[in-house]
C-alpha cells in the first residue's frame, strides 16, 4: 500500500498530458503533420488519431477533429471511416453527458457498418449504445448490445474489445448486485491485461475501478480500496482523466462509507475538479451531492448549498425532461426503421413468392395441354406418372430427414446451453483446487498442519462440487444420445412432466443460440399426480419439442412487430382426464403462446404435410404432420389446436392410459 501511495505521490507533480495514450509531445506534433499534410488521405488519418487522443483528456479538442473527420470522409465518399467518425463523436458525447446525441451517432453508424458489412464498426457501435443503456440503468437492454458485440470482436479475434465486453457484462452484473458473477467476468479481464504489454488494448484504470467496486460489493472494502488507488496510477500513466475522475470519486465515497469525512471529502473534491476539465457531467454530478452531504454533516449549510445546486444544474442537463423526449424520439426513430426494413423483406419475399406461384401455374398449364394433346399416348404417360411418384417418394424421404436433422440442430444447441453450466463449475472448482494445494503445500513446509487440514477441506468440499456437475454434465450428455438416436417405437415408463420441462429449455436455448437477443417468458404447471406413462419416450418428445418451437417462433415473430410494448409467454400444462363419455382415462398436455395465432383459414390444413405459413427456406412444413402420425397412429390419441388469430394458439395432446 505504501509502494502504491509514493507512485501515486511521483505522478501527481507532474502535467496530465505527460502521460497516456498520446502525449503533449505526440498530440503537438500530430498537429504539425496534419497542418502540413497535402493529401485528404493523410489528414483523414491524422484527424482521427487527434480525435481518439483528446478524447478521454478534451472533449471538446476530440469533437473538433472528429467533425473534420466527418466532413472529409463524406467528401471523399468513404462510408466506412464515415461510421467510425459518427461511432467515435457518439462515444465522446457519452463521456460529457451528452446521452441524446450520442445514441443518435451509434445508430447511424451501426446502420451504415451493417450495411457494408463492417464488422469492428457495428461492434464498436453496439458497444457504445450497451454504454448509453448502461447509464439509463436499463440493465438487460445494455447486457442484450454487450453480448452481441464481445461475439462480433471475438469473430474478428480483436481481443482487447473482447475483454473490454468481458467487462462490461461483468459490470452491468455489479450493478444488479450479483457479486460473484461480477467479480467472476472482472477477474477474466484483469488477468488477461497482466499478460499483456500493449497499453491501448486494455482500459487499466477501468479494469482496476471495476475490481474494486466487484470486491466491495462482496464486503471486502480493504481490497476495493486497493484496487482503486491503483486506477488512479493507471489513470495517470494513461492519462486518462474520465477515470482518474472516477477512481476518485469511488475512494470518496468508500471513505464516507467508513465514516473518514475529512479523507472522503479530499478525495470528492479531486473527482469534482477532474471531471470538470473533461467535462464529464456524471461524475461531476456525484461528487457535487457527495461533498453537499459531506459539508451537510458538518453543520456547514451554505457550502452545503452551494454544491448541491451544482449538482441540479448537471442533473438537469443529464436526465431532463428534453433530454429524455430526446432519447424516446431517437429509440423510436430506430424501431420504426427496424421495422421498415423488416416490412420491405417481407414484401419481397412475397413478390417472390408470387412469381414462383404463376410459374407453378404456367407449368401445369403447359404439362395440362402436353397431357391432354397426348391422351392416346395413355400408356407412356402413365409410365412418367409412376416415375415422378417415385421422385416424390424420394424427395419426401429426403425432406423428412431434413426436418429431423433441423430438430437435432435445435436439441443441440440447447444441450450446449444446458451443459456449458456444469462444465463451467467444474473447471473453476479445479482451477482453485489446484491454487488450495500449492498453499497446502507451503503450509506443510512452515509445519501449519492446522491450516494445511483447513486448506485440505476446503479441497475435498470442492472435489464434491466437482464431482456432482461433473454427474450433472453426464446426465445431460445421456439425455442427448437419447434424443439423438432414431426411435425404435419402443415403450417405456416416463415422467412425462419431466419430459416436457426438459424439452421446454431444449427448445427456448436452441432459439437462443441463434438469436441472442431472443428472450420469452416461460410458464409451467405440472399436474404432479400423474403417474409414469408407459411412451415412446423420443417420439413423444420430438412431439413436445416441435409444438415449443412453434411456440417461440410465434412469439418471437410477434415481438419483432410489437416491440417493447408486448412480452412472449409461452405456458406448458399437463393434467389428468377421468373416464368420460365412454371413454377411458387420460392425461392431457397444453402447450400454449400468446404469439400472433393460426389464421382461420388455414385451421383444416395445418396438419397436412408439406404446408407450412413460415416464409419459403424456414420450415418444410413436416413437423405437425409427423407429430400427429406420431400421437393419433402410434399411442391412440389425439392432437388438438384452439386459437385465435392475433391473440393466441394452444396446441393439446391427449394420451391414453
Amino acid at each position: 500500500m505504501k509502494k502504491i501511495l509514493l507512485i501515486i505521490l511521483l505522478y501527481g507533480g507532474l502535467s496530465y498530458s505527460s502521460f497516456g495514450q498520446q502525449s503533449l509531445e505526440q498530440i503537438n506534433n500530430l498537429k504539425e503533420q496534419l497542418v502540413k499534410a497535402k493529401h485528404d488521405t493523410t489528414r483523414l488519418d491524422l484527424a482521427f488519431k487527434l480525435a481518439s487522443g483528446y478524447r478521454f483528456s478534451n472533449v471538446d479538442s476530440s469533437i473538433l477533429y472528429t467533425d473534420l473527420g466527418l466532413k472529409l470522409a463524406t467528401e471523399m465518399n468513404l462510408p466506412v471511416k464515415k461510421a467510425v467518425f459518427l461511432s467515435l463523436k457518439g462515444a465522446t458525447l457519452l463521456e460529457s453527458g451528452r446521452l441524446p446525441e450520442s445514441l443518435q451517432f451509434q445508430f447511424e453508424a451501426m446502420n451504415i457498418s451493417e450495411k457494408i458489412k463492417d464488422t469492428s464498426t457495428t461492434g464498436y457501435a453496439l458497444n457504445r449504445i450497451g454504454n448509453t443503456y448502461m447509464e439509463l440503468s436499463d440493465y438487460k437492454k445494455a447486457n442484450d448490445y454487450y453480448f452481441r458485440s464481445k461475439d462480433l470482436f471475438q469473430l474478428i479475434r480483436d481481443r482487447g474489445m473482447y475483454h473490454n465486453e468481458v467487462s462490461n457484462i461483468g459490470n452491468i452484473y455489479e450493478l444488479m448486485q450479483l457479486p460473484d458473477s461480477a467479480l467472476f467476468y472482472q477477474q477474466i479481464v484483469y488477468d488477461a491485461s497482466l499478460k499483456s504489454d500493449d497499453r491501448n488494448e486494455y482500459t487499466r484504470p477501468e479494469i482496476m475501478f471495476r475490481m474494486g467496486n466487484a470486491f466491495k460489493l462482496k464486503g471486502n472494502n480493504e481490497k476495493a480500496l486497493e484496487y482503486y488507488k491503483k486506477g488512479v496510477v493507471e489513470s495517470y500513466i494513461d492519462n486518462d482523466l474520465r477515470n482518474l475522475a472516477m477512481n476518485y470519486l469511488l475512494i470518496a465515497k468508500l471513505y464516507n462509507e467508513m465514516n473518514l469525512p475529512d479523507s472522503s471529502l479530499k478525495y470528492a473534491y479531486h473527482s469534482l475538479q477532474t471531471g470538470e476539465v473533461v467535462s464529464f457531467r456524471k461524475g461531476v454530478y456525484e461528487a457535487s451531492v457527495l461533498i453537499s452531504e459531506l459539508f451537510k454533516n458538518k453543520n456547514r449549510y451554505d457550502s452545503a448549498y452551494k454544491y448541491l445546486s451544482r449538482a441540479n444544474a448537471e442533473k438537469d442537463s443529464l436526465t431532463g425532461t428534453k433530454r429524455f423526449q430526446e432519447l424516446q424520439r431517437i429509440v423510436l426513430d430506430e424501431q420504426e426503421r427496424q421495422r421498415e426494413r423488416e416490412a420491405k423483406r417481407i414484401a419481397y419475399q412475397n413478390k417472390q413468392k408470387q412469381f414462383a406461384l404463376l410459374g407453378g401455374l404456367a407449368i401445369f398449364l403447359i404439362v395440362a395441354s402436353i397431357l391432354y394433346r397426348n391422351n392416346k399416348q395413355k400408356q407412356k404417360t402413365n409410365k412418367i406418372l409412376e416415375t415422378t411418384l417415385t421422385n416424390l417418394k424420394s424427395t419426401q424421404s429426403q425432406l423428412i430427414q431434413s426436418e429431423k436433422m433441423a430438430s437435432l440442430g435445435e436439441l443441440t444447441a440447447g444441450i450446449a446451453h444446458e451443459i456449458q453450466n456444469p462444465l463451467n463449475f467444474v473447471n473453476n472448482f479445479s482451477e482453485v483446487n489446484t491454487e488450495l494445494i500449492d498453499e497446502m503445500q507451503q503450509e506443510i513446509d512452515k509445519g501449519n498442519l492446522e491450516e494445511a487440514k483447513s486448506i485440505a477441506g476446503c479441497i475435498k468440499e470442492n472435489e464434491q462440487k466437482i464431482n456432482h456437475h461433473g454427474k450433472r454434465a453426464d446426465s445431460i450428455v445421456k439425455g442427448m444420445l437419447q434424443h439423438s438416436r432414431n426411435s425404435s417405437g419402443q415403450k417405456e415408463l416416463t415422467d412425462i412432466n419431466a419430459l416436457a420441462d426438459e424439452c421446454m429449455r431444449l427448445s427456448y436455448h436452441g432459439l437462443r443460440a441463434k438469436d441472442k437477443s431472443f428472450n420469452a417468458k416461460t410458464e409451467t404447471n405440472f399436474d404432479s399426480s400423474i403417474a409414469p406413462l408407459n411412451i415412446a419416450s423420443q417420439d413423444i418428445g420430438r412431439v413436445i419439442l416441435n409444438l415449443f418451437t412453434n411456440a417461440f417462433y410465434s412469439v418471437m415473430q410477434k415481438k419483432k412487430q410489437l416491440g417493447d410494448v408486448y412480452e412472449p409467454v409461452v405456458t406448458i400444462k399437463t393434467s389428468s382426464i377421468p373416464p368420460l363419455g365412454g371413454k377411458g382415462a387420460g392425461i392431457s398436455i397444453s402447450i400454449r403462446d400468446n404469439g400472433n395465432g393460426v389464421p382461420q383459414k388455414v385451421m383444416d390444413k395445418i396438419f397436412q404435410p408439406f404446408f407450412t405459413t413460415k416464409p419459403v427456406g424456414e420450415g418444410t412444413g413436416l413437423g405437425l404432420s409427423m407429430s400427429y402420425e406420431i400421437i393419433t397412429k402410434g399411442h391412440g390419441g389425439e392432437l388438438k389446436v384452439e386459437t385465435k388469430e392475433g391473440e393466441f394458439a394452444e396446441f393439446i395432446i391427449i394420451l391414453p392410459l
